[in-house]
């Protein structure tokens, strides 16, 4: 398994090891990985060698300690692009089972922020669908979703549970996207958004603000969604115009 001939370092080698046996789920996220001396056996190694890969494969956001537990399996990171697609259609990508919580869903007075955002006189209404985004059943975002009334009359009637909102938008209200404008942002939660997201009173997510724009290019949807920041990278690709 180890070519202790080869140019490559062992610990090098080792490292690929463990990284194909967590992509090969052997070693499954949050599981314990076997002690050092355990690993010192296995791989016939020294426990110095074990504990350079150990400590590598923790700053590599691969592996976390537990102190006085041991090295532990860290949960996968999702790569998410800047794009238009829904979260059901990305998570389903990945060979997750999305899922939401529904924790508000009603036709409301939008506040001044948003009516500007969405470009709304006074006295039109906006709907506003509040969930607790799930891949296999692990909270993965915070999702607040502003749709303005006259866009998307009655909308309330589909159960957002099971529905995908961008399907229903393009098949039943017949809604085509043009172009997306969207920021990202650290941000520290409140108290209620970091028990449901990471399960502990405090902590700090990865906050998206995304305006949709239809091919008449009027703003038809305000999304704020906070992400759980131990699970998501955000990557993107820029052209040179200039060439």
């Amino acid at each position: 398994m180890l070519d202790k001939n080869s140019s490559v370092p062992i610990y090098v080698q080792l490292e690929e090891v463990v990284k194909d046996k967590i992509k090969n789920r052997e070693y499954l996220p949050g599981e314990e990985l076997p002690t050092e001396r355990e690993l010192t056996e296995l791989y016939g190694v020294s426990r110095m060698t074990i504990r350079q890969v150990i400590t590598n494969l923790v700053h590599k956001g691969i592996l976390y300690r537990i102190p006085g537990k041991g090295a532990f399996v860290s949960k996968e990171v999702i790569e998410k692009k800047l794009e238009i697609e829904s979260f059901s259609e990305d998570m389903r990508k990945r060979g997750l089972v999305p899922g939401s919580k529904v924790i508000e869903f009603e036709k409301v007075e939008p506040s001044d922020e948003i009516r500007e955002k969405l470009k709304l006189p006074k006295g039109e209404q906006i709907y506003l669908l509040n969930r607790l985004r799930l891949a296999d059943d692990e909270p993965m975002a915070i999702e607040y979703c502003y749709l303005p009334e006259k866009f998307f009359p009655n909308i309330i009637k589909y159960n957002m549970v099971h529905c995908s909102l961008y399907t229903i938008m393009k098949e039943e209200y017949n809604i085509h996207f043009n172009y997306m404008k969207q920021s990202l942002k650290a941000a520290n939660l409140n108290k209620k958004e970091a028990e449901m997201l990471l399960g502990k009173p405090k902590g700090v997510g990865l906050v998206s603000e995304r305006l949709m724009y239809n091919i008449e290019e009027v703003p038809i949807e305000f999304t704020k969604t906070i992400y759980n920041a131990e699970r998501y990278t955000f990557n993107m690709v820029l052209f040179n115009n200039n060439n």
